[in-house]
């Protein structure tokens, strides 16, 4: 007679467990990442200045936007907070 976990799950008592995957060694697993970095596609010096100054001109943008943002919403609430005194 089988053991049950939960309501009708029988237990086996055969069931090996899952068998350990093979290492690979250290000459073999360089040679894989030099082979897996050559498929990789570079980009270019210009494209990498493009997309630094995009960045960074976002970037201004986004800190501009939200010092406006906080100035407004701080002058309104210095403007509520004078109404009452």
């Amino acid at each position: 007679m089988a053991k049950t976990i939960g309501k009708n799950t029988p237990v086996k008592k055969d069931d090996a467990p899952a068998p350990k995957k093979k290492g690979v060694n250290p000459f073999q697993f360089f040679q894989q990442v030099r082979q897996e970095a050559r498929k990789v596609t570079w980009t270019t010096r210009q494209e990498t200045l493009v997309s630094t100054i995009m960045v960074l001109i976002m970037a201004g943008l986004a800190a501009l936007f939200f010092f406006a943002v906080d100035s407004g919403i701080s002058a309104a609430v210095t403007a509520i907070l004078r109404l009452g005194s």
